[in-house]
């Protein structure tokens, strides 16, 4: 029986001699293999282990990590003040160099804003930036103001289209409690219809017995006010008849001085007219004549 040789495990050192050598030759495609039972693969942007599970020699599962010697750089705020301020220079350039070719290749009107974190203010315009600012701001302004009225458009067709709907629901509804179009209507549905026609007669009949009350209770209060306003004026004019009584014996008891008082002086101016009246003439010292006038 053939003994299986054992393959010898090779040094990190020697790994690590060979990827280099691969990667000077100019190897581009991926080279895989496996070192003390964990899978290593070379690439373009160098070597790394992949994630495979291996055994201890005491039995017990341990689970090696991805270790990625190169790779992408992660997007976040730089810590170091300096690097922080290179890198922000380096960039600012490349993206004004950016707008610059934007604007002679395509004939576009290109405005670059930047503040710094230090509140330094960095511009780029390809003609002029406050024309270039307005043009901004009328164009959103026309977009604001055709957003909103398409907005308002598409909000009115939907609640058309809400009180189409409820309105030919109610129709059927009004159609169906006058006792049309039952032809499509189930058991059931006949059944609920019967009840919401008995609920709404008995509603009927409530709502007209507490309108009668009203009506029984308006006209006696109205009647007693009738009652009332009558009995008042009858006493007014009772009272009335009673002063005219009263001025009509005044009266009459004026008139009656008024005669007397007419009879007496009328007796009076007879008394008076019968006083004889003598008349003489003649010559002082002789003779009178008396006529009686």
């Amino acid at each position: 029986m053939r003994r299986r040789r054992r393959r010898r495990r090779e040094s990190t050192s020697a790994i690590t001699a060979r990827l280099t050598i691969l990667s000077m030759l100019g190897y581009d495609y991926p080279i895989s293999f496996y070192f003390h039972r964990v899978a290593c693969q070379w690439g373009k942007r160098g070597w790394f282990l992949c994630p495979q599970k291996g055994h201890t020699e005491r039995g017990r599962e341990e689970t090696t990590s991805i270790v990625m010697v190169k790779g992408k750089r992660v997007i976040q705020r730089i810590e170091n003040a300096a690097s922080r301020q290179a890198t922000f220079s380096k960039r600012r350039n490349g993206l004004v160099k950016k707008a610059f070719e934007l604007s002679v290749l395509c004939d576009a009107e290109v405005a670059l804003i930047i503040l710094s974190s230090r509140g330094k203010l960095h511009q780029f315009s390809s003609s002029s930036m406050i024309e270039t600012i307005k043009r901004y701001r009328a164009h959103s302004r026309e977009d604001a103001g055709s957003t909103s009225m398409e907005h308002d458009i598409e909000e009115l067709k939907h609640e058309e289209a809400c009180m189409s709907k409820k309105m030919e629901l109610l129709e059927a509804s009004k159609q169906k409690l006058l006792g049309k179009n039952l032809e499509s209507c189930s058991l059931e549905e006949l059944h609920e219809l019967e009840g919401k026609i008995e609920q709404g007669l008995r509603d009927i009949r409530v709502r007209k017995a507490s309108q009668q009350q009203k009506l029984h209770s308006t006209l006696d209060l109205s009647t007693s006010y009738m009652l009332t306003f009558y009995k008042l004026q009858f006493h007014l004019l009772q009272e009335q008849i009673a002063q005219l009584k009263e001025k009509e014996c005044s009266l009459i008891e004026e008139n009656a001085l008024m005669r007397d008082e007419e009879v007496l002086s009328h007796s009076r101016l007879v008394q008076d007219t019968d006083v004889d009246t003598q008349l003489c003439i003649g010559w002082p010292g002789r003779g009178r004549t008396h006529d009686n006038m």
